[in-house]
Protein backbone atom coordinates (compact mmCIF):
# COMPACT_ATOMS: atom_id res chain seq x y z
CA UNK A 1 0.00 0.00 0.00
CA UNK A 2 0.75 3.49 -0.47
CA UNK A 3 2.80 5.39 2.31
CA UNK A 4 0.39 8.32 2.18
CA UNK A 5 -2.45 5.47 2.96
CA UNK A 6 -0.71 3.88 5.56
CA UNK A 7 -0.62 7.59 7.01
CA UNK A 8 -4.28 8.07 6.64
CA UNK A 9 -5.01 4.56 8.28
CA UNK A 10 -2.75 4.86 10.80
CA UNK A 11 -4.85 8.57 11.80
CA UNK A 12 -7.81 6.62 11.56
CA UNK A 13 -7.03 3.85 13.99
CA UNK A 14 -5.55 6.72 16.53
CA UNK A 15 -9.07 8.76 16.17
CA UNK A 16 -10.64 5.55 17.37
CA UNK A 17 -8.63 4.72 20.48
CA UNK A 18 -7.74 6.90 23.17
CA UNK A 19 -4.01 5.79 24.23
CA UNK A 20 -0.80 6.60 22.48
CA UNK A 21 0.42 2.73 22.94
CA UNK A 22 -2.17 1.44 21.37
CA UNK A 23 -2.22 4.25 18.35
CA UNK A 24 0.93 3.19 17.84
CA UNK A 25 1.03 -0.62 18.03
CA UNK A 26 -2.62 -0.93 16.35
CA UNK A 27 -1.28 1.45 13.49
CA UNK A 28 2.23 -0.73 12.83
CA UNK A 29 0.25 -3.66 13.17
CA UNK A 30 -2.17 -2.35 10.29
CA UNK A 31 0.49 -2.16 7.81
CA UNK A 32 0.14 -6.10 7.30
CA UNK A 33 -3.13 -6.23 6.47
CA UNK A 34 -2.89 -3.29 4.53
CA UNK A 35 0.37 -4.13 1.88
CA UNK A 36 -1.54 -7.68 1.63
CA UNK A 37 -4.68 -6.88 -0.43
CA UNK A 38 -3.88 -6.30 -3.98
CA UNK A 39 -3.47 -2.51 -4.26
CA UNK A 40 -1.31 0.20 -6.31
CA UNK A 41 1.55 2.03 -5.34
CA UNK A 42 3.19 4.98 -6.71
CA UNK A 43 5.11 4.89 -9.54
CA UNK A 44 7.44 7.57 -8.12
CA UNK A 45 8.41 6.41 -4.43
CA UNK A 46 9.67 10.19 -3.93
CA UNK A 47 6.07 11.89 -4.55
CA UNK A 48 4.60 8.91 -1.84
CA UNK A 49 7.57 10.18 0.50
CA UNK A 50 6.83 13.94 -0.06
CA UNK A 51 3.18 13.38 0.45
CA UNK A 52 3.76 10.82 3.25
CA UNK A 53 5.91 13.56 5.29
CA UNK A 54 3.29 16.19 4.51
CA UNK A 55 0.38 14.53 5.56
CA UNK A 56 2.19 13.65 8.91
CA UNK A 57 2.75 17.06 8.90
CA UNK A 58 -0.81 18.46 8.97
CA UNK A 59 -2.02 15.66 11.25
CA UNK A 60 0.46 17.21 13.52
CA UNK A 61 0.05 20.30 13.40
CA UNK A 62 -3.62 20.48 13.90
CA UNK A 63 -3.77 17.40 16.57
CA UNK A 64 -0.07 17.90 17.75
CA UNK A 65 1.21 14.67 19.74
CA UNK A 66 -2.02 12.84 19.77
CA UNK A 67 -3.19 9.23 19.31
CA UNK A 68 -4.25 10.47 15.88
CA UNK A 69 -0.64 11.28 14.87
CA UNK A 70 1.05 8.39 17.40
CA UNK A 71 -1.56 5.65 15.07
CA UNK A 72 0.13 7.02 11.67
CA UNK A 73 3.08 6.97 12.38
CA UNK A 74 2.93 3.17 13.60
CA UNK A 75 1.43 2.26 10.71
CA UNK A 76 4.10 4.29 8.03
CA UNK A 77 7.07 3.54 10.11
CA UNK A 78 7.61 -0.44 8.11
CA UNK A 79 7.79 1.70 5.04
CA UNK A 80 11.50 3.62 6.00
CA UNK A 81 12.97 0.10 5.33
CA UNK A 82 11.34 0.51 2.00
CA UNK A 83 12.84 3.71 1.53
CA UNK A 84 16.01 2.76 2.68
CA UNK A 85 15.79 -0.01 -0.41
CA UNK A 86 14.77 2.11 -2.88
CA UNK A 87 17.28 4.90 -2.00
CA UNK A 88 20.30 2.00 -2.34
CA UNK A 89 20.90 2.19 0.98
CA UNK A 90 20.03 -1.25 2.21
CA UNK A 91 19.61 -4.83 -0.05
CA UNK A 92 16.14 -5.94 -1.13
CA UNK A 93 17.56 -9.33 1.24
CA UNK A 94 17.99 -6.84 4.31
CA UNK A 95 14.60 -6.20 4.82
CA UNK A 96 12.62 -7.44 7.77
CA UNK A 97 9.21 -6.57 7.57
CA UNK A 98 7.19 -9.25 7.15
CA UNK A 99 5.25 -7.85 3.51
CA UNK A 100 8.30 -6.44 2.79
CA UNK A 101 10.77 -9.65 3.00
CA UNK A 102 8.33 -11.92 1.38
CA UNK A 103 7.61 -14.06 4.64
CA UNK A 104 3.95 -12.42 3.86
CA UNK A 105 3.04 -11.82 0.47
CA UNK A 106 2.92 -8.52 -0.63
CA UNK A 107 -0.56 -7.99 -2.59
CA UNK A 108 -0.34 -6.57 -6.17
CA UNK A 109 -3.07 -4.89 -8.03
CA UNK A 110 -3.28 -6.71 -11.66
CA UNK A 111 -4.41 -2.93 -13.56
CA UNK A 112 -1.51 -0.30 -14.30
CA UNK A 113 -0.92 2.93 -12.17
CA UNK A 114 -1.27 6.01 -13.25
CA UNK A 115 -2.08 9.88 -12.59
CA UNK A 116 -5.78 9.49 -12.01
CA UNK A 117 -5.63 6.19 -9.54
CA UNK A 118 -2.71 8.00 -7.84
CA UNK A 119 -4.80 11.42 -7.69
CA UNK A 120 -7.92 9.29 -6.02
CA UNK A 121 -5.97 7.37 -3.68
CA UNK A 122 -4.57 10.30 -2.24
CA UNK A 123 -7.98 12.27 -2.20
CA UNK A 124 -8.97 9.20 -0.40
CA UNK A 125 -6.41 9.19 2.16
CA UNK A 126 -6.58 12.82 2.82
CA UNK A 127 -10.68 12.37 3.77
CA UNK A 128 -9.66 9.49 6.36
CA UNK A 129 -7.16 11.78 7.96
CA UNK A 130 -10.02 14.72 7.98
CA UNK A 131 -12.14 11.49 9.30
CA UNK A 132 -9.90 11.15 11.90
CA UNK A 133 -9.59 14.48 12.87
CA UNK A 134 -13.52 14.48 13.27
CA UNK A 135 -13.50 11.38 15.43
CA UNK A 136 -10.25 12.19 17.87
CA UNK A 137 -8.30 15.01 16.43
CA UNK A 138 -8.92 16.61 20.33
CA UNK A 139 -7.22 13.95 22.38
Amino acid sequence: MCSVTHVAAGALIGGLVDSHLYAFLIGFASHIPLDAIPHIDFEDFRIDAVMSVALLGAIFAFSGFSPVFVGALGAVVPDFENLLWKTGIISEKSKIFPTHSGLIKHGKARVGSGPATEILLSAFSVAMVVLAMMIGGGH
